[in-house]
């Protein structure tokens, strides 16, 4: 993104708003209708599932070596079709790419409950969150939030099926039964179809979201084309991408609208309408479809990396619900934003931080920055580089952070983006939204839990958006970190065996003169004085300690 700042009113609407027919917003009702009509009546001979790229064959296989024809269904990387009862096909589509993900993982999976995807996704007790029950339709962000937060997916077996007679809240629900955690999810909007059939072949599926309309389906159900010059009634709908086919002929998306695709190609859809058509309630999407992988409806995405939870793992995250904005704001293309967290005798050792950005291509400096009185430092020779690189896509990042072991208590993660002079740097923030009617998400922010540095300047970021923005309700930027459990932490224990001894002074002074190497564990027990630095007086304290001077 240039220097030129969007109206916040305009880029929501466009980007996120899932219930649309035409630009007014639908109903309930009007979204049910129109599922039903689309999908009555739709059973025919026209079984046109594709084999697993031509058996294993690679048929076709263009010049980037991807083959013309794939098929996650055929290579058995796909559960059961569903069929959605609520207006939550967002659910049930980022459920099926989850699936998905953890079959090609080679994971054990039954079936991940869609319905608390749904009901995790509503109102809070407080009043804060989605403004959504769990018959309202939903928005594309809101699935790679809950993923990348850790409440889900959760398996049926462990959370039970959910009574919505008796639901009521979202915080209701809790992330204890997931299994699996997201820790990379990357945006495919704008993306070309090599980008998006790579995604296909390495994680099984992509989550996208196109226009849905009875006129644009063939007689069987099984054919979708929606051409450009289309300007008909529809339904914002999300579907699961699984597989393409480059060659599959442009004359059978014959459907009432009259007009054909340009070119031959589509992409194999599963979607979540049951076991509706010959296909078993697959159906083909041309290539050349008005809406999908388009702006209206992004972000489309792909699941890049899955990490089972251990007992020992604690994701710290000071919101649940992930982006629901990009904070663009800033005229600097060099930003630091942080979060606090309080880390406990479970969380001292970091393994991974995570951070949404669409900050493509930027460079990125993960820091660990004291706290003192509540306040992240401001003197950034305090702060302690933890991890760096660049930005290698739009979407939830996953940094390793080498095993740094932080001090007990409060202290901050900062992540600062520099961007080239042309672009501002952004961070996904959990902010409050709108829709042409209503408000659609509230954020349920805490004072002292995110800053902003700029020029100099660390401001706490709910002052930072009442100052800059006279913005009351601010945000919460998207910044987590997995922290786990680190049994040898010991200060002056500096071979980890868990006793003081000369040994760790002898094993200190190695260090200083380069003869012996430390862990990041090792390196928090040397430094006995806790100024960050590993000096002889390091040792001498050592040595206090085991002829009990100290």
């Amino acid at each position: 993104m240039n220097k030129k700042f969007a109206e916040k009113f305009t880029a929501v609407f466009s980007a996120v708003c899932m219930l649309s027919v035409g630009i007014v917003s639908a109903n309930a009702a009007q979204i049910d209708d129109g599922f039903e009509s689309v999908t009555e009546n739709t059973k025919s001979s026209d079984s046109s599932l594709p084999s697993a790229y031509s058996a294993i064959g690679y048929s076709l296989v263009d010049e980037n070596g991807l083959p013309g024809d794939y098929s996650s269904k055929a290579l058995g990387f796909v559960t059961p079709i569903k069929a959605q009862q609520y207006n939550d096909c967002w659910a049930l589509a980022g459920t099926e790419g989850f699936e998905t993900k953890l079959l090609k993982l080679g994971y054990p999976v039954t079936e991940i409950s869609h319905d608390h995807a749904n009901a995790s996704s509503t109102t809070q007790s407080n009043g804060k969150g989605w403004q959504r029950g769990y018959r309202d339709g939903g928005f594309t962000n809101i699935y790679p939030g809950y993923l990348t937060s850790w409440q889900g997916g959760a398996e049926i077996a462990d959370v039970g099926e959910i009574d919505f007679s008796k639901f009521k809240y979202s915080d209701e629900l809790t992330g204890d039964k997931t299994k699996y955690g997201t820790t990379k999810l990357r945006y495919l909007d704008g993306a070309d179809s090599d980008e998006i059939k790579q995604a296909i072949i390495d994680n099984g599926a992509v989550t996208a979201s196109y226009a849905t309309s009875n006129k644009c389906f063939n007689t069987a159900g099984t054919t979708y084309f929606m051409p450009q010059s289309y300007d008909g009634d529809y339904i914002g709908h999300t579907i699961s991408i699984v597989g393409w086919n480059d060659t599959f002929s442009k004359y059978r998306f014959s459907n009432s609208t009259g007009v054909l695709p340009q070119n031959n190609g589509a992409w194999l859809v599963r979607n979540s309408w049951g076991d509706n058509n010959s296909m078993g309630g697959y159906f083909w999407l041309s290539y050349e479809d008005k809406y999908i992988f388009g702006e209206k409806y992004s972000p489309n995405f792909t699941i890049d990396e899955v990490t089972p939870i251990s007992d020992d793992m604690t994701l710290l995250q000071d919101e649940r619900y992930g982006a629901t904005y990009s904070f663009n704001y800033v005229d600097s293309n060099d930003i630091t934003f942080i979060n606090c967290f309080d880390f406990d005798e479970n969380s001292r050792t970091l393994d991974k931080v995570l951070f949404e950005t669409r900050s493509n291509g930027a460079d990125y400096e993960i820091y660990y920055i004291p706290v003192s009185d509540g306040t992240p430092a401001n003197d950034e020779s305090k702060w302690r580089l933890v991890s760096s690189g660049k930005v290698a896509y739009s979407g939830y990042q996953s940094v390793d952070t080498n095993g740094y072991v932080v001090p007990l208590g409060r202290g901050a993660i900062g992540v600062k983006i520099k961007t080239n002079s042309d672009e501002v740097s952004q961070l996904g923030v959990g902010e409050w939204l709108t829709s042409t009617t209503k408000m659609t998400f509230l954020n349920d922010s805490n004072y002292g839990d995110s800053y902003i540095k700029y020029d100099g300047t660390t401001s706490e970021l709910l002052d930072w958006y009442k100052t800059e923005r006279n913005d009351m309700l601010g945000g919460t930027f998207v910044i987590k970190a997995v922290a786990l459990k680190n049994d040898k932490i010991m200060v002056g224990d500096v071979d980890l065996d868990g006793d003081i001894t000369v040994m760790d002074a002898t094993l200190v002074q190695k260090y200083i003169v380069n003869l012996s190497e430390l862990d990041n564990t090792q390196i928090y027990n040397a430094d006995c004085d806790g100024d960050g630095d590993i000096m002889i007086a390091d040792a001498t304290e050592i040595q206090k300690i085991v002829v009990g001077i100290n």
